[in-house]
């Protein structure tokens, strides 16, 4: 039984017949061979509908991500930093991988965007650290480090504070202080 006013979506053609060979019906263009719609609700056309819209699945991260998400929690536990920065660094690696400007980078600079994201989570945390001893843990350039460092900032609209050296110093005096006298007792 051939459809009157229905067309078919893939190549135009009117010739759209019922097919009632299986257990529902289906309406069929007969020049294509395209199912046009399928089962007894459908009585329209169906159009083209992308594969992203009919999964309900969210993206999941890629191997570089997982990596990268890997490599800053590493770089955290070396430092022996605290859980919040920890969380912290990781969320903003998450944000920043996702963002354009970090898509299409060489994985050298991935991996400078971690340290950043830590740097700047210790930074907000008042962890007393250096943009020195993130460059010197993952052997990269500061010039480079310090660069991907302004770009996360400006991209994720983060207001981090800055570090002066005094500041920086007197609190690895203060560490080192506790650590000796954990030492003695």
């Amino acid at each position: 039984m051939s459809r009157a006013g229905l067309s078919c979506p893939g190549c135009g053609s009117s010739n759209i017949v019922d097919d009632d060979l299986y257990s529902q019906a289906q309406l069929v263009c007969t020049d294509c061979g395209s199912v046009v719609s399928e089962g007894v609700l459908a009585d329209d056309p169906v159009g083209d509908v992308s594969y992203s819209r009919t999964t309900a699945v969210a993206k999941k991260p890629c191997v570089n991500q997982i990596k990268g998400v890997q490599r800053v929690r590493a770089m955290c536990r070396i430092l022996r930093v605290n859980k919040a920065i920890e969380e912290l660094s990781q969320d903003y690696f998450n944000r920043a991988y996702q963002h354009e400007s970090f898509i299409k980078v060489t994985l050298q600079k991935k991996d400078v965007l971690g340290g950043c994201c830590l740097l700047v989570s210790c930074r907000l945390l008042n962890w007393p650290i250096t943009m020195g001893t993130i460059s010197s843990l993952l052997d990269a350039n500061p010039a480079q480090v310090g660069a991907v460092y302004q770009e996360l900032v400006k991209i994720l609209n983060i207001e981090a504070p800055t570090v002066n050296f005094t500041d920086v110093l007197e609190a690895h005096m203060k560490c080192s202080n506790i650590l000796n006298v954990a030492c003695l007792l």
